[in-house]
């Protein structure tokens, strides 16, 4: 009985193969909403999400802290300029 589900579960993991990431992520989403609770493990989610773009970014030789001063340049205004990076 039970060697017959894991060749089932076995070959449809072969067939199929992003069927195992997929099962894992669910698996581990699940464990860690149980440990932590729904909105801290989307919070955690959400700030993986964001690293892996910022590091994604930096990859590519993306210059995110001159475009993101840049864009602080032009959104503040003239009076808030003194700062150093505002020069």
């Amino acid at each position: 009985m039970w060697g017959e589900i894991k060749t089932i579960i076995a070959k449809s993991f072969e067939v199929y193969p992003k069927r195992k990431l997929g099962f894992l992520g669910g698996v581990i989403f699940g464990a860690a909403v149980l440990t932590f609770g729904f909105f801290n493990t989307l919070f955690a989610f959400f700030c993986g999400i964001i690293g892996l773009y910022i590091g994604s970014r930096f990859e590519e030789g993306d210059d995110l802290i001159d475009k993101t001063l840049k864009t602080l340049e032009d959104a503040v205004p003239e009076r808030f300029r003194h700062w150093k990076y505002f020069s």
